[in-house]
This record gives structure tokens, C-alpha cells and sequence, in this order.
């Protein structure tokens, strides 16, 4: 009987597991932590975003890199049969804004359980508190770990990637792979704040719909949406989204432009009526009919222009500097990374070394990557755990297969 040893019980080596556990096999799921899923319960703010429901096409536009890896595995098991498992099991999901698919509970935990069951049921062996030491090839896997040794006729890691480090996620996977001759693309804190060097005098402000363009030294990303500015950083889907673009680029300034809906041309003509309409009031105030008050603050302290000056004192010079810093309020990027702040590491095992089909190496037979080890990532709203079961669910076919 074929033994099976799964490093990581998280989403991906979980739900290979569970799929590929049957008569003809032992499977072993060692992990760190005293119970599966750590990472899981803190996903979608507890309440587990579990996949997508975008269609096809939609789906793989938000896997930032390296999607067209994916198709093959994708089309074994994509988001759908995702849903169609976990309804199968007894959890009801729906579907949210943007697609998000979430337990109805709302509760992390119920997945959580379910996987659980299925791992009692199924007879998986799973050996918390488990540090692997060692990892070596001859006739099989011979694993040192801080409980013993174990042996394996196929291997695969599922031991995620650098974020959220109390979960245990802390790279192991990328020694192991290293040590097996595979080489790992450069890891990047992605889905993370923005962090500034220069900071904003301001409390917490959340703004809708501004647009963000983000220079970098490879190249220029724009969105739209919602941000929230700190005095340090910048945060809100906008913000985390663009992030997540430019994760293994090299950041230099963010420009805000904090009126999209009009044109440079627009807000011009837009600022000298309401100068006309108001020429006796404060210039603040005045401000205040299109800029929340805080932000007007931030915008002439940073203009060194006197916020009590009458309207009519403004200079046509002035007006123009107010206009081009609404346009395009320009901040100068940190190159700080905080990977317990990212939702996701970019980079990984080198694809080019692994079977998109089968997620088996190509440099050494029955040892498999799955997961977040691997250097392919995705936005934020399901995407992400669904590559852990898209993956999980290609290496357990095919380990299935050989037995």
C-alpha cells in the first residue's frame, strides 16, 4: 500500500488529502500547528471567501501572474465544482458582491469542520505539531521531523507561502524545494498596504471612488476606487489591488487624483465659478463644496497656503496649484514590505520546473507543489484559495492515477 505524505494542512494540503485518500493508499498530513486550517479561519475576516463565481474567462483575468499555468488544472476542477463540492458535503454558500463566495453561516469554522470530518471519516492520519527537519530521495522520501521519521512513496508541500507568520507560513517550502535542485522566483509581500515615505499629517480618512496611478521603475498601473489614507500608509481595495500589480516591481511615487469624474479642463472651469460664487468666504470652506474638509487641510498644508484667506485673495497661481494637487496629489513610496500585512506571498517555485497538469516536478519523480509554495497569485476575492484547490485537486488525480 502506497504512503502518501502531505507537508502543510492547510486549504491545499487538505484538500489534496482528502481527494486523494482511497483503499489503496495511507496518507499522512503533518502540519506545525495543533489543527488544520489556521490560515483558513482568518479568511474574508473570518468569514472564509472560499472561491469565486465569475465565469471562465473573468475568473483567470484576476490571477495577476502566471494564469496561463492554470488552465490545464482549472479545467479539472475549477470554482464551480468547488461550490459543488462543499454543497454536496451539506454547506450552503452564497454569492456576494463581486462574485465572492462565502459559507451562508458566514463562519470560517464550518468549513473548517468539514474538513475535519472528512479527514476522520477518510482515516487520514494527521500528526500535528510537526516540525520537518529534513527531507531526502532514494527509493522513497525519508523525512527527519521533530517527531520521528517517517517514509513516503510520493510527497507533496503544501506549506504555503511567507504571510501571516503566526500560522506557521514561514517559507519552509521554498527550503525544501531548494534543496530538491528547484529554483524559487523571488518572494514579495502582495495584497499589502501601500507604505509612504512621505507621511500624511491625518487621521484615518476613507474616500470613495479616487483614481490611483502608480509609477514604478518598470512601468505605470491606474485604477479606480475606494482608499483609505493613514499618516503612514495607504490602504482600502484600491490600494491593496494596485499593490498586488506592482508587487515585484520597484515603487517610486503614487499620484491621487482626488476628482476623476472631472477633467483637468472641468475642475478648472468648476473651481474659478465657485471662487466667483463664494469671492467673500474662506478659501476652506469654499473647498469644502467639493473635498471633504480633512482632505482640503492636507491638500494647503502641503501648498503652504492659508486655509482663513479669503477667496478673492486667491491667485490665479494658487488656484492652479490647488488644481493640480487635486488632480494628481503625488506621494513618494516606502519600499517597506510587512508580510504579516499581505494577504499573499508573490513568487515561489519556479513554474517552468513543475507539470501544470499534474503539479508534479519535473526534476524528481512523485514530489508535487501545490498552493501558495508555487509562483503564481492572484487578487483578492476567492481566487487565491481557489488555486489551493485547483492545485491540491491535480496532484491528488494524478497520485491516484499511479496507484
Amino acid at each position: 500500500m502506497r504512503k502518501i505524505g502531505i507537508i502543510g494542512a492547510g486549504p491545499a494540503g487538505v484538500f489534496a488529502a482528502i481527494n486523494i485518500k482511497n483503499e489503496n493508499n495511507q496518507v499522512y498530513l503533518l502540519d506545525k500547528n495543533n489543527q488544520i486550517g489556521e490560515k483558513l479561519k482568518i479568511t474574508g475576516n473570518g468569514r472564509c471567501n472560499v472561491t469565486n463565481a465569475k465565469y471562465y474567462d473573468e475568473f483567470l483575468e484576476n490571477i495577476i501572474r502566471n494564469k496561463n499555468f492554470l488552465y490545464s488544472a482549472f479545467s479539472r476542477f475549477d470554482n464551480f465544482s468547488m461550490i459543488d463540492f462543499l454543497n454536496k458535503e451539506g454547506i450552503e454558500t452564497v454569492i456576494e458582491e463581486d462574485g465572492k463566495v462565502f459559507p451562508k453561516s458566514s463562519r470560517s469554522s464550518e468549513i473548517i469542520c468539514l474538513f475535519e470530518r472528512l479527514i476522520r471519516e477518510k482515516g487520514i492520519r494527521f500528526i500535528p505539531k510537526t516540525e520537518v527537519e529534513n527531507i531526502e530521495k532514494s527509493d522513497c522520501f525519508l523525512l527527519e521531523t521533530s517527531r520521528g521519521k517517517y517514509e513516503f512513496d510520493s510527497l507533496i508541500i503544501a506549506t504555503g507561502g511567507r504571510t501571516y507568520l503566526k500560522t506557521g507560513s514561514t517559507g519552509d517550502g521554498y527550503t525544501f524545494a531548494r534543496s530538491f535542485g528547484h529554483k524559487i522566483i523571488n518572494t514579495k509581500a502582495s495584497l499589502m498596504p501601500l507604505y509612504l515615505e512621505d507621511r500624511i499629517n491625518v487621521k484615518a480618512l476613507s474616500l470613495s471612488d479616487k483614481k490611483l496611478c502608480l509609477k514604478t521603475m518598470e512601468k505605470t498601473y491606474e485604477i479606480r476606487g475606494d482608499i483609505m489614507l493613514t499618516p503612514n500608509f495607504i490602504t482600502g481595495p484600491a490600494a491593496i489591488k494596485i499593490q498586488a500589480l506592482a508587487a515585484r516591481d520597484h515603487l517610486k511615487i503614487l499620484s491621487i487624483d482626488f476628482l476623476p469624474e472631472y477633467t483637468y479642463e472641468m475642475l478648472d472651469k468648476k473651481l474659478i465659478s465657485i471662487f466667483e460664487d463664494n469671492s467673500r468666504k474662506n478659501l476652506s470652506n469654499v473647498l469644502n463644496l467639493l473635498l471633504n474638509d480633512q482632505l482640503v487641510s492636507i491638500l494647503l498644508d502641503r501648498l503652504k497656503i492659508n486655509k482663513d484667506m479669503k477667496v478673492s485673495e486667491v491667485s490665479r497661481e494658487d488656484r492652479k496649484s490647488i488644481l493640480d494637487s487635486i488632480k494628481a496629489f503625488d506621494l513618494k513610496m516606502s519600499q517597506k514590505e510587512n508580510f504579516d500585512n499581505a494577504v499573499i506571498t508573490s513568487g515561489g517555485v519556479d513554474l517552468k520546473e513543475i507539470n501544470p497538469k499534474t503539479m508534479e516536478s519535473k526534476l524528481v519523480k512523485d514530489l508535487y507543489f501545490i498552493g501558495e509554495v508555487l509562483d503564481i497569485d492572484a487578487l483578492t476575492g476567492g481566487f487565491n484559495l481557489q488555486i489551493a484547490f485547483t492545485t491540491a485537486y491535480a496532484a491528488s488525480l494524478d497520485i491516484k492515477e499511479k496507484i
